[in-house]
């Protein structure tokens, strides 16, 4: 039997696609065997402490667990708001409520399981980005060896672009490195900018099909809670700042 010329153009079509797709999931599983040993664990403590009026409304000790991606020698970016999360906003406006948080007791957790004592050194809170280090004084800090990602590339990026982005799951579940494909859906260009994608979790690296690190994604004023890709030329912007704080702990 014949087929129709449109339906057998149809069908050309759809096999020239189907391996691009078998190909990109090829290069996205060598993406994430390469660069998820730069991807960790970090977990910390952040007290609240509430008060109505000026007096003691409550306090709660709340367990942070959240990804950062090591972009320096000890060095890692994590996103802002999963280590100081607007508790504020959680609890609505209320005339005279005042709502303080302390974030302690950082930790970062190596694909291996090990932990070690980390410091918060800069955040900007435009960015969605802090930077914590390995603290210098911690008990084991010399063994903390994580290869840090290459951030100096400004790669272009396209809506409809397929993009992978790599995370740890839970201590509870070992860990363990997990990655997902997302699809840009827009880029805002002002005031600065920022890809977004549906499906992605926050704090998570970001890259091309060619391992390319793209961002971060984080959380911003103007977006609220819903993660963005910070691109990786404004976390170099403050890298420098982040390394001179750095450089303060082991003073």
């Amino acid at each position: 039997m014949k087929l129709h010329p449109l339906i057998a153009a149809a069908g050309l079509v759809l096999a020239a696609i189907a391996p691009a797709s078998a190909d990109f999931k090829a290069e996205a599983r060598q993406v994430f065997t390469d660069k998820a040993p730069s991807v960790i664990g970090v977990r910390g403590l952040l007290k609240i402490e509430a008060s109505m009026n000026g007096k003691p409304a409550g306090s709660q000790d709340k367990q942070l667990h959240t990804n950062g991606v090591v972009i320096a020698d000890d060095l890692i970016a994590v996103a802002y708001r999963t280590l100081k999360p607007d508790v504020s906003a959680s609890l609505g406006k209320r005339p005279g409520l005042t709502v303080e948080t302390e974030l302690s007791e950082l930790k970062l957790i190596t694909p291996d399981g090990e932990e070690y004592d980390a410091k918060l050194v800069l955040h900007d809170e435009d960015l969605g980005v802090a930077f914590v280090a390995v603290d210098p004084k911690g008990e084991n800090a010399d063994g903390f060896s994580i290869e840090p990602l290459d951030v100096s590339k400004d790669v272009t990026v396209q809506q409809l672009d397929d993009l992978i982005a790599i995370g740890r799951l839970p201590e509870k579940l070992r860990s363990v490195a997990r990655v997902n494909i997302a699809t840009v859906a827009a880029i805002v260009e002002r005031p600065r900018m920022i890809y977004i994608c549906q499906g992605i979790s926050m704090s998570n690296p970001v890259f091309n099909a060619s391992g390319d690190f793209i961002g971060l994604s984080v959380a911003i004023k103007n977006t609220g809670a819903a993660p963005v890709i910070m691109p990786a030329k404004y976390i170099r912007k403050v890298m420098d700042q982040a390394k001179t704080k750095q450089a303060e702990l082991a003073k």
